[in-house]
């Protein structure tokens, strides 16, 4: 059915049906696979941890040779380049020591792939009704789930796709606290405009709900993750000092978003930094990566729904 309803609307992709969509059936359940605590603890049993990473690295590359075969795009300088990123990432936490140095070298990597956008150049299409660089994205947000929770044996407290009532309810207070604030900022810095979504209310609900559970599931549940549920807990476990704790990770996230549109977009920097500041307390007084993606999640909601960046 999504076939038919795809091809009716864009006649001209056709290979949408026999490249994107089962790349993306396959992404998708792999996914899904990586934030499961079941299938992260049965992935955990296949011993030894090289065995681990191999499945890893592998699993990372089929969903690119099944998109890029189909829809004609294969290029090998591209394949070669993915294969050397995901071997490295697959790989990090089993031939290197967990010291540091090393876990920070993991987040500059973690990182390299969005600030540099490399895999728009790796996801290639002839036509961009969908991006196919959502491909990418989804496979380094598992691969890296699985790397930091099961090759690296990191712990960094309830994380998932649902949040329990408790979460949700402490999530929302930060939101009620942060977004004034947040709100005022970006609209100081001229980071944001006022610009209210508009047509019929079903229309703007259906969205509004659309927008919330897409990045709860994706963006603020990876993100939250590794700003969240490593660097400030990496921060919170070493630090004296709570609130500098707080603040070193919401300037290190801050940071990340210099390359949100033109780097350096000092303005977007400087609003996600007090976005982190509010998720990071809420992460420090409960310890559970959910809050603070519930937090998140509302704040990116309230800006694609009211403002225009």
């Amino acid at each position: 059915m999504a076939d038919v309803s795809y091809l009716r609307q864009f006649p001209g992709s056709p290979w949408m049906t026999r490249a994107l969509l089962p790349a993306l059936a396959v992404e998708v359940g792999c996914y899904l696979a990586s934030v499961f605590t079941e299938t992260r603890n049965s992935f955990a049993l296949f011993r030894p941890a090289r065995a681990q990473a191999l499945i890893l690295w592998f699993s990372a590359l089929i969903p690119y040779l099944i998109f890029s075969l189909g829809a004609g795009t294969f290029h090998s300088n591209a394949f070669y380049l993915l294969v050397a990123l995901t071997g490295i990432f697959s790989f990090w936490h089993v031939i290197l020591p967990r010291r540091t140095a090393y876990d920070i070298g993991f987040l500059v990597i973690a990182a390299a792939p969005f600030v540099t956008r490399v895999f728009s150049r790796i996801y290639l299409a002839s036509d961009r009704h969908v991006p196919p660089e959502i491909l990418g994205q989804l496979m380094w947000i598992r691969v890296g789930i699985l790397a930091l929770l099961v090759l690296r044996e990191w712990e960094p407290g309830p994380f998932g796709f649902w949040p329990t009532m408790m979460e949700w309810r402490t999530g929302t207070l930060y939101y009620c606290a942060a977004i004034l604030p947040l709100a005022a900022l970006a609209l100081g810095v001229h980071d944001a405009r006022w610009a209210p979504a508009t047509g019929e209310w079903w229309q703007v609900g259906a969205k509004a709900i659309g927008t919330f559970f897409g990045f709860l599931w994706v963006t603020t549940l990876g993100e939250e993750l590794f700003f969240r549920g490593f660097i400030a807990r990496a921060l919170l476990d070493r630090l004296p000092s709570r609130i500098l704790a707080i603040i070193l990770s919401a300037v290190i996230f801050g940071a990340a978003h210099l390359w949100f549109r033109s780097f350096p977009d000092w303005r977007s920097a400087v609003v996600a930094a007090l976005l982190g500041v509010f998720c990071g307390h809420a992460y420090a007084r409960t310890g559970s990566v959910r809050v603070a993606m519930v937090t998140h999640t509302l704040v990116i909601t309230t800006w694609r729904m009211l403002f225009k960046v």
